[in-house]
């Protein structure tokens, strides 16, 4: 078997490729300030409820759900709450 010859061109692209957007600029956050407050309070507001529920009695289950529904329902308060 024979390597195929090269015609002198590169399959692999120019070696500085772009990056697609500005430069000199920070790219815009994953989350906004606001997402991540209200995020952070939706889960300190499920460890405290499904902690609590699992002090007072014992089930992991219900502590679990506890927690996610506390979590859930947090959420659109918490939005409102936290000014932009």
């Amino acid at each position: 078997m024979t390597a195929p010859e090269s015609d002198g061109t590169s399959s692999a692209g120019s070696t500085t490729a772009s990056s697609g957007g500005h430069r000199g600029e920070d790219p815009d956050p994953l989350l906004t300030d606001h997402a991540f407050l209200v995020l952070v309070g939706m889960v300190l507001i499920a460890l405290v409820f499904g902690g609590l529920t699992y002090l007072s009695t014992g089930n992991t289950a219900g502590a679990v759900l506890a927690g996610l529904a506390a979590g859930g329902v947090s959420g659109p308060v918490l939005h409102k709450l936290v000014g932009r």
